[in-house]
């Protein structure tokens, strides 16, 4: 039986369960010593908890939402290294980190070198950086874990005498870790002369689906805004073929699956427009539960540009 989809309501990228540990791309590797596949997946298991704590608070937001959770839940983690007391424990109730250093530390470092390994047919790499005013003083046992568990390279600045180099310098290293895609992360005000640190998480994919979208395919189509809206946009479409699917009396589930088939993507569309059930239904076991219903099926798929 062959499914028309159309997909433009609800995406969601999430981190998958690892066991592969091969080749690192980058030439520093993260100490990911001592760690098992079963701590690494809770830390995965709490990113993917946050991501979708976050995206409920950001669905009131108008127009599109797209955000990296594991950037932030680095970037954050890198934080929460040294923070102490209420801080920590307010860090910790939202991000789900591992309060336990030794479970903490090397199934971060882990995801790291998983994310940075080589020989993939795809492009995908992380890197943290610190930029620390030039005459403070750090414990030298946060700067070392940094380093050694998120290889977070340390870089002195002068927020102090030079604010505005130091935010050229961060916005620049942003910029090249991204492949020029993220241009002037941090805009001008942000930094000033109290500022002490900084903490950096760059992410950059590139990847070929597994099944393309023919150029020749596109056609202008309906595209529902809303129940209410409709307008015209350019629709890219595949007919006939088959991919992982399943559904619901309540949604339609679909993953396509990248170059390598190490990642893929999945899509999410609510039946008669009911988002905001949807939304609410969600979990990491409902998503998971989805998941593993995926089955072949030939489908036909019609998405937005």
């Amino acid at each position: 039986m062959i499914k028309r989809f159309l997909l433009f309501i609800f995406l969601l990228i999430f981190l998958s369960g690892c066991t592969n540990t091969s080749g690192i791309s980058s030439p520093i590797k993260a100490d990911d010593s001592g760690t098992t596949v079963e701590e690494v997946n809770n830390v995965i298991n709490a990113n993917n908890q946050f991501a979708l704590d976050l995206y409920l608070k950001l669905e009131d937001v108008e127009g599109n939402i797209f955000f990296s959770p594991y950037s932030i839940s680095v970037a954050l983690a890198m934080t929460y290294e040294g923070a102490k007391g209420e801080t920590a424990e307010e860090m910790q109730s939202v991000f789900h980190f591992p309060e336990d250093e030794d479970i903490r530390r090397p199934s971060f470092a882990k995801i790291y070198n998983l994310v940075n390994k080589k020989n993939k047919k795809y492009e995908l790499h992380t890197a943290n950086a610190l930029w620390a005013q030039k005459d403070y003083k750090f414990l030298d046992e946060y700067i070392n874990a940094i380093k050694k568990y998120y290889v977070g390279k340390v870089t002195n600045v002068d927020f102090v005498n030079a604010t505005e180099n130091a935010r050229l310098t961060i916005n620049k290293w942003v910029e090249e870790q991204t492949n020029n895609k993220i241009k002037d992360l941090i805009p001008p005000g942000v930094l000033n002369a109290l500022t002490r640190l900084v903490l950096t998480n760059a992410i950059y994919f590139k990847g070929l689906w597994v099944k393309q979208f023919d150029k020749k395919e596109t056609r202008e189509e309906d595209f529902r805004v809303s129940p209410e809206e409709t307008v015209k946009v350019p629709m890219m479409g595949i007919t006939r073929e088959e991919f992982n699917y399943y559904e619901t009396e309540k949604l339609q589930i679909l993953e396509l699956l990248y170059e390598g088939e190490d990642l893929s993507m999945l899509i999410i569309l609510p039946k008669e427009d009911d988002l905001k059930s949807l939304e609410e239904s969600l979990s990491l076991e409902k998503l998971s539960e989805l998941r593993n219903s995926l089955s072949e099926q030939q489908v036909d798929i019609y998405t937005k540009i």
